[in-house]
This record gives structure tokens, sequence and C-alpha cells, in this order.
């Protein structure tokens, strides 16, 4: 009997594009939720922790069913001097709101040096922050495509664009769509919940509100359909794995 595949489900909880707030918790993540149980998905929200001053309640509630791990404190892009402080702030942030949390992604993919030294060195035990992406500020060019173990900590890479492959986000479905109908299913996932807010509601650039609003979410309800299997959120998969070499 043939398993079905196993995927990973990531959200990106942060401010909305070009926007300090956060529109979409109000009106995105109450639907993206009901979705997500009506499909059996569970999923990981990397979780920009300053939100948690706003919408405490919205992100316990998140927390009921999914995993949250961290997305930084502040959303700003890594450097060396705010690299630590920004894995420990967010850290320390969902402890005190009793979410217990296990992984981290870099804002907007961009990592130091000494990226995974700093995320084993501040508690996390996964990281999701490396991206295979051309053309490229992060030069993972030789990144494999599938999660690996690097320097004690769990990689979850993002397999973004390498040529002559487009796949992985929800940018790239909607900026190609409907070309990205026939882009491969990746392992990992991942959205913004502000990319099924209407464009008139952002600012930034032009071709990441491409095909924002409702017609985001027919993209999206359609990739999922397309994909079929199971998805999990990153600690469950890694639990998953965990039971399936014990067998």
């Amino acid at each position: 009997m043939k398993t079905a595949k196993t995927r990973i489900m990531t959200i990106d909880l942060e401010p909305d594009l070009g926007s300090r707030e956060c529109k979409s918790m109000i009106e995105v993540i109450p639907k993206l939720l009901n979705f997500f149980d009506d499909q059996k998905i569970r999923a990981t929200f990397f979780t920009v922790t300053s939100l948690l001053e706003k919408y405490e309640s919205q992100i316990t509630e998140i927390a009921k069913k999914h995993e949250i791990a961290s997305h930084s404190h502040t959303h700003h892009a890594l450097n060396p001097v705010n690299a630590r402080w920004e894995m420990e702030k967010s850290r320390e942030v969902l402890k005190e709101h009793g979410i217990n949390v296990y992984g981290f992604r870099a804002p907007m993919f961009v990592t130091t040096k000494d990226h995974l030294k700093l995320v084993k060195e501040t508690g996390y035990t996964y990281d999701a922050s490396f991206a295979r992406y051309l053309p490229t500020r992060y030069r993972n060019l030789t990144l494999p495509g599938k999660p690996f173990v690097k320097e004690g900590i769990q990689e979850f890479p993002t397999p973004n664009f390498v040529y002559p492959l487009v796949n992985s986000g929800m940018p790239y479905l909607k900026l190609f769509h409907p070309i990205s109908r026939s882009f491969p299913k990746p392992y990992l996932f991942y959205l913004h919940p502000w990319e099924f807010l209407k464009k008139t509601d952002l600012t930034g650039n032009a071709l990441l509100t491409h095909n924002c609003g409702q017609k985001a979410w027919t993209i999206f309800e359609r990739y999922i359909e397309r994909c079929g299997g199971k998805w999990l959120g990153c600690r469950a998969w890694m639990e998953n794995e965990m039971r399936s070499k014990a067998d």
C-alpha cells in the first residue's frame, strides 16, 4: 500500500507588507485556520513575537492546534549586531506567554555567517532560515533541497528558485500564475497571511502584491488540492521521522 506524501506547511506570521500593522491577523487568520481544519492541515507559524503585544489571544488560539516558532522579535533583517538579541528576545517572549518554542526562521531568509551557531546557543533545536534562491543575495546554491542536520541543528531549507525550477512559496504561485500550476510540489511550503488581503490594503513591491486577495485564496486552495497527501508542521515532521526510524 502506497503511503500518502507528507509535506511541511509553514506560515510567516508578521506585520502586513509595507505596514507596521497586522490587518491580516483579523481578516485572514480565522479563515486560514478554518481551511486548515477542513483540510486536516497542521502547520508551523513562524511568528514575529512583537505581535503578541496586540494579538496575544489570536496567537495563543493558533497555538492550540498548530506549532508556534520564532520569526524574530521585530522582523528586522539579522546582522552581526542584532541576531543574538532577536533570537533570545523572541524565545523569551514566547516562553512568557506559555508557548514552548523549538524552531527559528530568519526574517527575509537573511542570515549571518555564524547563524546555526547562534540558533543552537540560544536554545532552538531546528532552523528554517536557509533558502535556495537565484537570482540571490542568499548564495546558498549548493544547499540540499531536503531537510538535513548541520552543527547539531535540524535545518529545513526553503527550496525557492533554482533554475530551471520555481517552487515552494505562495509569492511564486501568485506571481507566475497560471504557469505555476505546473510547478513541482516541494516538501515544504510557506506563505504570508497578508498575501490574502486585498491589493488596496497593501503597499510595497508590485510583484509581491500581484494576485493577492480572493485570487490568492483560489490559487492556494487549488494548490492544496493538487498536492494531496498530509501536511505537518516542522516539529511534528521531526517527531514523525523519529518514529519511522524507531520502527
